[in-house]
């Protein structure tokens, strides 16, 4: 878990640069690739080019080994291929469980079969696949009286720890209905010096598709070329000269995504952005969007009937709440990203506690689960055994917004950013995870849900939480007993090891602010050294923070 807990927490971490756009200067676990320093190159070993008479296995071999080298567009790669071969490094990327030994076929064919794990499109979405076999075949010819590669089936094909090494995560940032919030698309790309070339590229593509159509906003206008030279500790990015025609509001918005989205690179310290050879001319009072959703440190839920911040020594109440949610006798809450108002299931149903006077009750009915809060003041309420009757309530009106999945859902949990809801069910074929972009109205009411992305919950699901913008926490039970995996919105799951008797999960900031409880009450927190520790908090349920 080293190197994702590096990954998670360098992605929170911010530095402001007068005179420039600011992106954050931390390292990430894959900076290591790029330039530290202007005038320094890191060394990168890359895998043997072909030598002469080599054999067609010996060729294939080769080849699928030059894939863990994307440095100069697959350069080692290409000397494996005809002068006529069509491949690209990056169409399709195959990521495998499975040893990768090419076969001969025949004289001129051979064939690699492998059980792949996931697939990267050519825009940079990786799927995960459930250990599926797949075999890769190649058409060899005498090029010069040695052995080439006349035909290759699309992609690339790596291991674990070799894609782990070649790709890294670059999330793009689009804007959420409001424009108060950069919500991330998870994306991989080859790590090369052409990297913030390709961020940019797919950043002025637009979301992916299950986050498109009316859930999140591309600032940049439709059809906008440019590109991103990158110069350590500089990226220059030059768009098109259309770009100018857009508002000084538009421009700003622009800037700020592209600031956001290449903060991945881990060591810039300063981007400049022209149009048609001139400067943008944004905004300057515009107000900064939210892009890292952190929360305060330390859990919150309750305890011997009093809700509040949790500690080793009991629950201190809110500073706004105070102790007015203790009447409702709360069994659930959300509290939200100002805290000075939550939501809160208690026997009478879902109720909601604001800045001041008493609480209110928005939702009465039977069998409700814990209720969700997003950041526009909209309480998420739906019973556990009806999916279709989903309501969102604000200012006393209910607004119906139904789920089209069948089971019961075991659990709802809104991102902070709003634009997108995690939903966990239990069905009769199976547990499903899902998480739905939330399409909104221009009162920003939530209307309707877009296509649903679907997630592997790995056992029957007991609990799920958000970690981060690109990353859940699933905690469920198998044959082994309760265990918890952090999966990525697109990307490598990773196990947090198994806890005993876990019964629900709430996110913080990162991997680190996770917190379990247990059946005997214990709060517990992921440890790198002992996999789960005792952080000495005890509660009768555990509240999430947005």
């Amino acid at each position: 878990m080293k190197a994702r807990w590096r990954s998670l927490a360098a992605l929170g971490a911010t530095l402001l640069l007068a005179g420039c756009v600011a992106i954050p200067t931390s390292g990430d676990v894959h900076s290591e690739q790029i330039d530290v320093d202007a005038d320094e190159v890191p060394t990168v070993v890359l895998p043997p080019s072909p030598v002469p008479g080599q054999s067609p296995v010996e060729i294939v071999q080769g080849f699928l080994n030059a894939g863990r080298a994307p440095q100069n567009r697959y350069q080692v790669a290409q000397e494996f291929l005809a002068s006529s071969a069509d491949w690209s490094g990056t169409s399709r990327v195959l990521v495998t469980s499975s040893a990768i030994n090419p076969v001969a076929v025949d004289e001129d064919t051979v064939a690699v079969t492998v059980t792949v794990i996931g697939e990267v499109d050519g825009s940079g979405h990786y799927t995960e696949v459930p250990s599926q076999v797949q075999t890769l075949s190649y058409d060899l010819t005498i090029v010069d009286g040695e052995n080439r590669i006349a035909r290759a089936d699309p992609g690339t094909v790596l291991s674990r720890n070799g894609f782990a090494k070649a790709f890294g995560a670059y999330p793009l940032y689009f804007y959420d209905p409001s424009f108060d919030f950069l919500v991330p698309d998870l994306r991989w790309f080859p790590i090369t010096r052409d990297v913030a070339d390709r961020i940019v590229d797919e950043l002025l593509l637009g979301p992916t598709a299950w986050l498109g159509s009316g859930v999140l906003i591309n600032a940049f206008p439709q059809g906008t070329t440019g590109r991103a030279v990158y110069e350590a500790p500089e990226v220059s990015v030059q768009l098109a000269a259309n770009v100018r025609t857009e508002s000084a509001l538009t421009q700003g918005r622009m800037i700020d995504q592209l600031d956001t989205s290449l903060r991945a690179l881990g060591n810039v310290t300063k981007l400049v952005v022209t149009a048609g050879e001139l400067d943008l001319a944004p905004a300057s009072d515009a107000s900064a969007p939210e892009r890292d959703y952190l929360v305060r440190d330390g859990a919150i839920g309750g305890l011997g009937g009093q809700f509040g911040s949790l500690t080793a020594d009991g629950v201190a109440s809110l500073s706004v709440i105070g102790a007015r949610v203790d009447q409702l006798q709360p069994g659930a809450a959300t509290l939200a990203r100002d805290r000075a108002s939550v939501a809160v299931l208690g026997p009478a149903g879902v109720s909601v506690v604001g800045p001041s006077g008493d609480p209110v009750t928005v939702d009465a009915r039977a069998g409700l689960i814990a209720p969700g809060l997003d950041p526009h003041g909209f309480v998420w309420s739906v019973p556990r055994g009806d999916p279709g009757a989903l309501i969102v309530v604000k200012d006393g009106e209910q607004f119906p917004l139904p789920l089209d999945v069948d089971g019961d859902v075991v659990s709802l949990e809104l991102a902070r950013d709003g634009a997108r809801v995690l939903v966990a069910l239990a069905t009769a074929n199976g547990p499903r995870l899902i998480i739905l972009g939330v399409q909104r109205n221009a009162d920003l009411v939530p209307v309707a849900f877009g296509a649903a992305f679907e997630l592997d919950p790995r056992g029957a699901i007991v609990d799920v939480a958000w970690v981060d913008g690109t990353h859940v926490a699933v905690l469920s039970t198998g044959q082994g007993g309760s265990e918890v995996t952090v999966l990525a919105l697109g990307g490598p799951p990773e196990d947090l090891g198994e806890i005993d008797g876990a019964t629900a999960i709430v996110g913080g900031n990162l991997v680190a602010g996770i917190r379990v409880l247990r059946a005997d009450g214990r709060v517990h927190r992921p440890s790198e050294a002992a996999g789960w520790r005792d952080t000495g908090v005890v509660a009768s349920f555990l509240g999430t923070q947005q």
